[in-house]
């Protein structure tokens, strides 16, 4: 027997798992609109609609609203198969609900693509509104999902962080650089996913009929209108501020894409193959990590008044057509060579790696004005960044032999015994030979860092940089992605320290030219050194300590230009001065994650 419309409705249950949208436009669901919505995202089904239900009537606490629901069948390509076999084929299921509450909307959703053009006339809830909804002083904090804001490539990117209540446990230390994507929460014995950079909320428990999601959905939406701007927990974090409000004066001056999620989505084989789209049309696989990673660092962006206003180039070493767009609401990537590279996913449908990067945001945009960030489709605002800046400059440690430092390493003979004079190197052991009981040399091959120095219970890692410009924002993003990639050999096991032992035996051998520079500076021997290494880690109270040496920044001048920069000044270096400031706060907050004690950078006085 056929079943009729309402009694497929009926039998239909979804999760508490919904997209919420605020309508400040007014935009008018009609039936024109939701018509072609479907035409768009079931193109390819098989069959007819299992189900369509447009602008259905649904009553909620004596009000009227309406619902829109599709259901059809599609079928993929299996994962396991390179090329398409006949009767091969998978048969699948996707499924969208809309519900409009007039000043809201309501989405359920899977398995659905092409969804941007709909959603882009709605705004997101505000992931701070968002969080506030579900969060008060009794809320227990589950789980929290966060990114990094820090634009250095060596940064860490993500965080996840879970207990019974993390309110008890979490340090606010450098919580304002980071901006939390989802949480789990605990109201009495109600738990609540909240995704805050899709606008997402997922109430954990049984299976709803359309009327009863119907009206959780409504219960949310009676929350939103009733919000108010209260500071919480989660107030700690990065502000996301309103983009439409700043749009006119965001000036974009670099960018660093962050393929965190889609590793992801290749780890769990939700994208199990990449094929670039050629001129004649056909298609050949590729390596798409191979194509990704030459552009895994951070960019620089110029104004490109030739294409447009709102159009910015990025200059990449992979694709000369890369821009960046400001739209009205966000901002987004254009590439017509990454828009050729497509994406086979695990639910039978494709996508543009152009679309993905754009649809999960896969990049943080940096500006003329420091204390923004633009990721996860909001504009995010680090209140205490420029406030730091006095804090800053204490790591700042001024050395005059570096105002004639002339090298980083300086030139060579077959009867070297020590580093040139006016070199980088020479200036640090200078620096630090007196004071250190061990200092060695490990600069070259799979090095931890340029020089390691041993004394008492303190160990330090020495990284060193030179550079005839000064101000350079990739120099100092070089050495800062150099000591942070190698925070975790502060504490090596016995078996790396094991591996090191000939290397450090050695003289120092630059280019194949070898010189009579022992690696070992300062000490009785490399043994020693690695039985002292071995012994200090493991005093409950030994200290950790990283040290940047560079030349190509004066203590005084960058106070000078920090403070204009305070007081919204302009001056040439200004561009430069900002990724600086990053990557300093990074370098600060970085270390203190990974538990150093103490960090510095000695620079020009």
């Amino acid at each position: 027997m056929q079943l009729t419309e309402n009694e497929i409705l009926d039998q239909i249950v979804l999760k508490e798992n919904a997209y919420f949208y605020s309508n400040p436009d007014e935009v008018n669901l009609s039936r024109y609109l939701i018509t072609n919505l479907f035409k768009t995202i079931s193109t390819g089904r098989i069959g007819n609609y299992l189900l369509r239900v447009i602008n259905k009537e649904i009553i909620i606490d004596e009000q009227n609203f309406s619902y829109s629901i599709c259901i059809f069948r599609y079928t993929a390509i299996p994962s396991i198969l390179e090329e398409h076999l006949e009767n091969w084929e998978e048969i699948k299921l996707a499924y969208i609900l809309i519900v409009d509450f007039k000043d809201y909307i309501m989405i359920i959703r899977r398995n659905v693509a092409k969804l941007n053009e709909f959603i882009e006339k709605f705004d997101p809830i505000d992931s701070k509104v968002l969080s506030t909804l579900y969060v008060n002083d009794d809320t227990q904090i589950e789980k929290l999902n966060m990114q990094n804001m820090n634009v250095s490539d060596r940064a860490m990117r993500q965080k996840s962080l879970e207990s019974l209540n993390l309110k008890q446990n979490l340090s606010p230390l450098g919580a304002s650089n980071y901006v939390v994507n989802n949480m789990r929460v605990k109201n009495d014995d109600e738990k609540t996913s909240l995704s805050l950079n899709t606008s997402r909320i997922n109430k954990l428990g049984k299976k709803c009929t359309i009327k009863e999601i119907s009206k959780w959905g409504f219960s949310q939406i009676e929350k939103l209108r009733a919000h108010l701007d209260r500071e919480t927990f989660l107030s700690i974090f990065s502000e996301s501020i309103d983009f439409k409000d700043h749009k006119q004066d965001l000036m974009p001056i670099a960018i660093l894409f962050v393929f965190s999620k889609l590793y992801e989505d290749l780890e769990q084989n939700l994208i199990h193959e990449a094929r670039i789209v050629l001129d004649d049309g056909s298609q050949r696989p590729i390596n798409l990590i191979k194509h990704i990673s030459k552009v895994e660092t951070l960019l620089q962006v110029i104004n490109n008044n030739t294409v447009g206003l709102n159009t910015y180039s990025i200059q990449n070493p992979y694709a000369n057509d890369l821009e960046i767009k400001m739209n009205e609401k966000s901002i987004s990537i254009s590439s017509r060579k990454l828009r050729n590279i497509i994406l086979f996913k695990d639910n039978g449908r494709i996508q543009k790696l152009l679309d993905y990067i754009n649809v999960s945001n896969q990049f943080i945009v940096n500006f003329d004005n420091c204390e923004l960030i633009y990721t996860n489709r909001k504009l995010f605002k680090d209140n205490r960044l420029l406030g730091n800046i006095d804090n800053f400059i204490k790591i700042f440690r001024p050395d005059e032999q570096l105002v004639t430092a002339n090298s980083e390493k300086g030139t060579f003979s077959a009867t070297s015994i020590n580093f040139s004079a006016g070199s980088v190197f020479n200036i640090v052991e200078d620096i630090f030979l007196e004071d250190s009981e061990y200092l060695l040399c490990d600069d070259l091959g799979k090095e931890w860092a340029d020089h390691i120095s041993i004394s008492g219970s303190k160990i330090k890692f020495i990284h060193s940089k030179y550079k005839e410009v000064n101000f350079s924002a990739s120099a100092f993003q070089d050495i800062v992605g150099q000591a942070l990639k190698n925070l975790g050999n502060l504490t090596p096991q016995d078996f790396q320290l094991a591996s090191k032992q000939n290397f450090w035996n050695s003289n120092y051998n630059k280019d194949g030219f070898q010189t009579q520079i022992a690696r070992l500076r300062k000490g009785n021997s490399v043994a020693d050194f690695t039985e002292r290494f071995k012994s200090t880690i493991l005093e409950p109270n030994h200290q950790r300590e990283v040290c940047l040496v560079l030349n190509f920044i004066s203590k005084s001048a960058l106070e000078i230009k920090l403070q204009q920069l305070r007081d919204s000044e302009f001056f040439i270096e200004r561009n430069e001065v900002i990724q600086i400031l990053w990557f300093i706060s990074s370098f600060i907050n970085s270390c203190k994650e990974a538990g150093v004690d103490s960090v510095y950078i000695y620079c020009k006085p």
